[in-house]
């Protein structure tokens, strides 16, 4: 009665929201890549019922239990689970849909009985649409590598592709957070999301490839005023190291390829190759 999986992190590099009254057609269009770095997920059942931990401390993630509500039912069976994360919620890594993706492919490995990994990235994807904690991670979790969504929704619902890409190395500095919930409610700042994003989003698809990804993100985070002066300094220090970077939507964090040393006067840097498994169980 134990189930594992994991859930990659996942970073946008430009994005463009198109709603629907059904959460699973709402969703965003844009790209971002995968790290080989993320969410594990570890659910046994439990008769004391010992709840949802995030690196050993105890949580409620909106996300999680409405995955695990949409398996399970309110009236689940006691179960304790365990969530390991290698990257810090809140700034850009797409923490929300990676949780519940592990969480509930893990779920489903040991009570889910005919529950199809359809229906587990649909929970994960509803349940980030309706907490407004994301719009397009899942699809980018769950297919893994460097992906362009040209359709919103949920997987199977929504369209992605797989832009060829090496697996490079790629650093990031944490600066501060942002509330996405935050920016999706100001409908100033989505009107220039949802131009640019649009206009950035066609060049990419009739130029795929990784370079043109990050040149665009960087002229993205620039063009809708996003990116903070901070982040704007340490994207500059990368690309005078010869490196490419740009801010991760939605987070105060910039990301690189290339030119990571230069990150580290902005504070302490991270790196994980882009990782192409996408979301499943262990």
């Amino acid at each position: 009665m134990k189930g594992s999986a994991f859930a990659p992190a996942h970073i946008t590099g430009f994005f463009c929201v198109l709603p629907h009254l059904e959460p699973l057609r709402t969703g965003s269009i844009g790209c971002g890549l995968c790290l080989e770095t993320g969410i594990r997920a570890h659910i046994e059942f439990n008769s004391a019922g010992a709840g949802t931990t995030l690196n050993g401390e105890h949580t409620d993630i909106p996300t999680v239990e409405y995955v695990l509500n949409e398996l399970l039912g309110e009236d689940r069976v006691p179960f304790s689970l365990n969530l390991t994360s290698d990257v810090r919620p809140g700034f850009g890594f797409g923490v929300s849909g990676a949780a519940a993706l592990a969480a509930g492919f893990a779920c489903a490995q040991v009570f889910g009985t005919g529950t199809s990994k359809r229906d587990v990235a649909a929970a994960a994807h509803c349940a980030e649409v309706l907490n407004r904690t994301g719009m397009g991670d899942v699809a980018g979790q769950c297919a893994g590598g460097l992906v362009m969504r040209t359709a919103p929704g949920a997987p199977g619902v929504g369209v992605t592709h797989q832009i060829p890409a090496k697996p490079c190395e790629i650093s990031w500095v944490c600066l501060g957070e942002i509330s996405t919930a935050s920016v999706l409610g100001e409908e100033e700042t989505m009107q220039r999301v949802n131009k640019v994003g649009l206009e950035v989003l066609k060049s990419l698809q009739e130029r795929p490839g990784f370079e043109h990804f990050m040149s665009l993100s960087r002229q993205f985070s620039i063009e809708t005023g996003l990116i903070s002066s901070r982040a704007l300094d340490a994207v500059e220090a990368v690309e005078a190291e010869g490196g490419m970077a740009s801010m991760a939507m939605l987070g105060d964090t910039v990301f690189s390829s290339g030119g990571g040393e230069a990150l580290q006067e902005f504070g302490t840097v991270g790196h994980s190759r882009i990782g192409f498994a996408g979301a499943h169980t262990l």
